[in-house]
């Protein structure tokens, strides 16, 4: 069963539920590493090169340890909410979430990586 058949459709039979819990345990953890990217990157932009972190829910948080908490404690409560999935509804909206994520923190790494040569 491939990932496509995974994330088409509602819930799964039980004989699905371990496939399925480990892609999501897989996505969340890669969240989790998205999202640890990120905030090394925003931090080092921001307090570094003098950025602006753009979102306003952020950039109070930027450099101060509720921007870590936040950044990695979501997707650590992603990652437990993942052993208990039951649906691929789930999975596709956690595939979701990832690549939005991945485009987020490849943004940054760029930033970063473009200031740094």
């Amino acid at each position: 069963m491939g990932l496509g058949q995974l994330t088409s459709g509602g819930r799964v039979d039980d004989h699905e539920l371990p496939k399925l819990r480990s892609v999501a345990v897989v996505l969340a953890l890669a969240l989790l590493a998205l999202n640890v990217l990120d905030t090394v990157a925003t931090n080092i932009l921001v307090l570094d090169f003098g950025a602006i972190e753009i979102n306003p829910l952020m950039a109070p948080l930027v450099g101060t340890g509720w921007m870590v908490l936040l950044k990695v404690g979501l997707p650590v409560v992603a990652i437990a909410l993942a052993t208990r999935v039951r649906s691929r509804r789930s999975v596709t909206l956690l595939s979701i979430v990832v690549a939005v994520y991945m485009f987020v923190a490849a943004l940054g790494l760029g930033q970063l990586a473009y200031l740094h040569v």
